[in-house]
């Protein structure tokens, strides 16, 4: 298939549950101005990014809003890169010095152009998905780390729950699979196969709580440091799980 292809073949299956997820990766044929990887949390965006919520409160923490910004990047990239290689069996080429982000109006990245996917429905896990974090989230989250004042294990956090997110989606609607429990694999093993720290061991974890199973990240995205002190759902603050349990009572 061809990246244009593949992209077609993705956005066919952005329907119902999915249907946020269309649209978000492009191919070649899109002609949209895209910026490229070095330009994304560069001064103009951090600049963008702030009075976007300056006009929401007078005063807020950066590091939650710089989070919240890497939130809605990973929320429009990694599910339809992992609904390309669980259902479709292809790979997307995640090389930054090739891809080009088209931005919203918002500061948002929007899309994602690119130019190169691969047929991987014979590749182990550690194999096909390796680039997605060793090659694309690894020197972004570095850049980022030297743009703001958050830190990896935030911004790594971030990645692990919208992968792990993702993977009970596709779970939840198009059921359970082999190359689904694959893609766990980078969520269950603390080493990939060639022996390298896996930077998203156990980023989520469920807990008891009142006798039911609860979702929660090891690693809080700050997002309750904003004045209006909204706790995501898989917040690991106990500030946040007493919130939760008021509102049931």
């Amino acid at each position: 298939m061809t990246p244009d292809e593949v992209c077609e073949a993705i956005d066919r299956l952005a329907v119902g549950d999915y249907a946020s997820f269309g649209g978000r990766l492009v191919g070649p044929q899109d002609s949209r101005q895209g910026i490229s990887a070095g330009q994304l949390l560069d001064a103009p965006m951090r600049e963008a990014i702030r009075n976007r919520f300056s006009q929401r409160f007078a005063t807020f923490d950066l590091r939650a809003v710089q989070s919240i910004w890497m939130k809605w990047y990973l929320n429009a990239f990694i599910p339809p890169v992992l609904l390309a290689d669980v259902l479709l069996g292809q790979s997307v080429s995640v090389d930054l010095s090739r891809l080009r982000f088209i931005i919203a109006d918002d500061g948002r990245v929007e899309a994602v152009r690119i130019d190169r996917t691969r047929d991987s429905s014979r590749e182990e896990p550690f194999q096909r998905l390796r680039p997605l974090l060793f090659e694309h989230f690894a020197p972004l989250i570095e850049m980022w780390c030297d743009r703001t004042d958050v830190t990896a294990r935030v911004f790594w956090s971030n990645v692990g729950n919208t992968f792990e997110a993702m993977l009970c989606r596709i779970e939840a609607v198009s059921g359970p699979s082999a190359r689904l429990s694959e893609a766990r694999r980078w969520l269950s093993e603390p080493v990939t196969s060639t022996s390298e720290p896996n930077p998203l061991f156990d980023a989520v974890h469920y807990v008891l709580e009142s006798g039911s199973p609860e979702r929660r990240r090891r690693v809080c995205c700050l997002q309750y440091l904003l004045p209006d002190r909204r706790f995501c759902k898989a917040c690991p603050i106990e500030e946040a799980r007493a919130a939760r349990r008021q509102e049931g009572a």
